[in-house]
């Protein structure tokens, strides 16, 4: 949906399919994923998140709590969505052989289109050092562990976190299962497997388990959408949008949470993107899509049959 002048919203374009972007903290999930698989980290290797603020060629990458974390652990990091402990993970394991983490990304169909039905739908976007087009700095393998300089759609990004679920397999998004005229089926729609196994099933479980603890530690950034009712695992995001500006009263951001539930047998994956939530409000995806992806959740877990 849009929103127009007056405040009303429409459908103009299919933002799942068609509209792209940075992903923020939710593509922490494929660095991880990437690093673990190739054995270059472990989600217990501790990392120092010095004060909350680290430099690159100038460039700062901070994190959203003042002072930062401390030394922790991988998982640790990746549950309270540490920038600066992502960040130092990733430039340690691949700083002197950055092809080498693009390659793990390639190898798990990121850079691939999903080849919808449905027209509309650019490629993703991934830096590479050997492609000269001008996406490559001295910054670049640094931004991407924490989902700068990458771009993905929703369906692109949901359809990795699907594959998380689906225990390393993953799947096209169908949309249609039959076509039939009454209780005559015309034709069938059946499952298009993409990659039978995106990374090793000791990796996967490592993955599953960084989702679920997001939500179910008492410091993930996904902790305010615990419910003992029915498990959930996934991961926020925040992004901004226009982080070039040096106004603060101009900066809008994209709010994201992306996960599966329940979490233990998943049977449901969702996405939630807001750009431009009300910064009066909040703007972090805990706050702002969390919230909308628990209550789809619960509806469709109340609602649908066991």
């Amino acid at each position: 949906m849009g929103r127009n002048k007056e405040g009303f919203y429409y459908e103009r374009l299919n933002y799942a399919v068609g509209e792209s972007h940075e992903s923020g903290s939710t593509f922490k999930l494929m660095a991880v994923t990437a690093a673990l698989e190739d054995k270059v980290i472990d989600t217990s290797d501790v990392v120092d998140t010095e004060k909350g603020v680290i430099s690159f060629y100038g460039k700062k990458v901070r994190d959203s709590k003042n002072g930062g974390y401390g030394k922790i652990t991988v998982s640790n990091a990746f549950e309270v969505s540490s920038n600066t402990g992502i960040v130092k993970a990733i430039d340690k394991a691949y700083s002197k052989n950055p092809e080498k983490f693009v390659d793990r990304l390639y190898s798990m169909n990121l850079n691939d289109k999903l080849n919808l039905p449905i027209i509309g739908e650019p490629s993703p976007i991934i830096p590479d050092p050997r492609i000269k087009n001008g996406r490559w700095s001295g910054i670049a393998l640094q931004w991407m562990a924490y989902g700068y300089g990458v771009s993905f759609t929703p369906l692109q990004t949901l359809t990795f976190y699907n594959a998380i679920a689906n225990d390393g397999e993953m799947v096209r998004p169908r949309f249609i299962k039959q076509a039939r005229v009454g209780n005559t089926v015309l034709k069938e729609f059946e499952k298009e497997v993409v990659n039978p196994s995106i990374c090793s099933k000791e990796t996967v479980k490592k993955a599953q388990q960084l989702l679920k603890d997001v939500v179910e530690k008492e410091y993930g950034t996904g902790n305010g959408l615990y419910s003992k009712n029915f498990s959930m695992a996934g991961k926020t995001g925040t992004c901004q949008k226009n982080y070039v500006t040096k106004d603060p009263d101009k900066l809008a951001y994209i709010s994201s949470f992306v996960g599966y539930f329940p979490a233990d047998d998943p049977q449901y994956s969702c996405i939630v993107v807001i750009h431009e939530p009300d910064k009066s409000v909040g703007y972090y995806g805990a706050d702002v899509s969390g919230p909308v992806f628990k209550s789809l959740a619960e509806k469709i877990y109340i609602t649908s049959p066991k």
